[in-house]
């Protein structure tokens, strides 16, 4: 009988412990704030996007997309646009050297250039540094370069 009472309080006090666990995991995952979540990755991202660890040619995302995909660059006679809401042109119809010539998503996108250019090693889909450099090239906006020419002159 003391070791079937000694048995359930056992039981009953594992329950206890996984129960509380759960619901301190359950409301840390309830306090964060997407917003910064998404600004984080972002952040990861970006360095990720200059790392030449992604490749094994030395190359880096910045070799091809200038100052961090800011501003437009040109690649021997490929023209490189400046990153600009690229979350919202993708997926889409893509041909590129020859290798490309069907519609991508932008994690595809992004795999293309750690592969190709960068001899790289393509990342998982379900990989947290490919949606970080996915973040990234999505939050990226263009370069404002100001009007350096003054009114009337």
């Amino acid at each position: 009988m003391k070791k079937a009472l000694v048995l359930t309080l056992a039981i009953a006090l594992t329950f206890a412990v996984v129960a509380a666990f759960a619901q301190d995991e359950t409301a840390e995952k309830k306090e964060r704030d997407p917003e910064m979540e998404f600004k984080y990755a972002a952040k990861r991202g970006k360095a990720l996007f200059n790392d030449p660890e992604l490749g094994t040619n030395g190359m880096t995302c910045s070799s091809c997309h200038k100052d961090g995909g800011t501003v437009d660059a040109i690649m021997g006679e490929m023209k490189v646009k400046a990153f600009e809401n690229l979350n919202t042109h993708y997926p889409r119809y893509v041909s590129m050297m020859g290798q490309i010539d069907k519609v991508i998503t932008l994690d595809q996108m992004v795999n293309f250039c750690i592969v190709n250019p960068m001899g790289g090693t393509a990342l998982a889909a379900d990989s947290q540094k490919l949606a970080d450099l996915v973040a990234y090239c999505s939050w990226v906006r263009p370069a404002v370069i100001p009007n350096t020419k003054k009114e009337g002159k």
